[in-house]
């Protein structure tokens, strides 16, 4: 049973059966200038939960609406002033952990760990793999290696937090390590396992989440560090030689405002070099001081 409703913004939260973990701001602020210019062009599903509605579905749009709450008044009052629009559902929580799942999947934006999470949970509510397959239309061997990187991750949860922008040049005090960048290296860790180059990837990524750790090293070294695994392979042999390779190179992170030629530019270097979007930038300005220097 179901009924469409106007509720109240404050009476709205992330359901406890939402699947979705992390949230990018930037997408959200994408999210917001889209609503405000054309509305929100489908409704948000809840379920009640305590004393107020769960969302269940649209995770995203209830926290791009709370944006535009925040930082335009007016748009939000035009839009949401009479409540924001939602399917009311009576949902349980396997049906709603199911329901948030297929929405996600069929938007493909859900990280290797959320995946996880939310199967595992589905186990723990009694669903085989089988009947995860067959429901969500996803390969029965997907399944398995999301539940294995989710897994995985879950052994270095004490030296692991949410993103941060960079690090601070000179002294690199111990912090926890960014779990988008680990995520990444237990990707490329299960790849290596598959492929019989890593015989015991759990163990691989605990001793790299704690020297990520001990050097400080952000989310873009992380995925530097993800990217040379995947290219030399036999380095997973020695986790320690790669970590302080990355961490003398002394890589800080800024965010910066480029024109939109430039990024193209560096785009096209960094797809036909087969390196990230920072490796290619990187490259672009080394070479230019070299050529400078040279002139001078």
């Amino acid at each position: 049973m179901e009924q469409l409703a106007l509720l109240p913004l404050e009476k709205l939260k992330p359901s406890t059966a939402n699947v979705r973990i992390h949230v990018s701001e930037e997408a959200v602020r994408r999210l917001a200038e889209d609503i405000a210019a054309r509305g929100l062009l489908h409704p948000l599903i809840v379920r009640p939960e305590g004393d107020g509605y769960g969302v269940v579905c649209g995770r995203r749009r209830l926290e791009a609406i709370r944006l535009l709450q925040r930082t335009r008044p007016e748009v939000y009052g035009r839009l949401f002033g009479g409540g924001v629009p939602c399917v009311v559902r009576e949902l349980g929580d396997r049906e709603a952990v199911e329901l948030s799942l297929s929405e996600n999947l069929r938007q493909r934006s859900l990280t290797p760990e959320e995946m996880g999470r939310a199967l595992a949970r589905l186990y723990e509510m009694g669903v085989s793999e089988e009947e995860i397959s067959s429901r969500l239309q996803v390969e029965l061997e997907e399944i398995k290696r999301f539940v294995r990187i989710y897994a995985r991750l879950r052994e270095v949860t004490p030296v692991v937090a949410e993103s941060r922008p960079g690090r601070p040049s000179g002294e690199r005090p111990r912090r926890k390590v960014s779990r988008t960048g680990m995520v990444k290296v237990a990707r490329v860790l299960e790849e290596l396992a598959q492929r019989g180059v890593v015989e015991k990837p759990e163990e691989v990524i605990k001793r790299i989440a704690d020297l990520a750790a001990e050097k400080g090293l952000s989310t873009g070294e992380l995925d530097m560090l993800a990217r040379r695994l995947r290219e030399a392979p036999e380095m997973v042999r020695s986790p320690e030689l790669l970590v302080e390779e990355i961490s003398r190179e002394e890589m800080v992170e800024r965010v910066v405002l480029l024109k939109r030629r430039l990024v193209e530019y560096v785009e096209g270097v960094a797809r036909r070099s087969g390196v990230s979007f920072s490796e290619a930038l990187n490259r672009i300005i080394e070479e230019y001081i070299v050529m400078r220097g040279s002139a001078a």
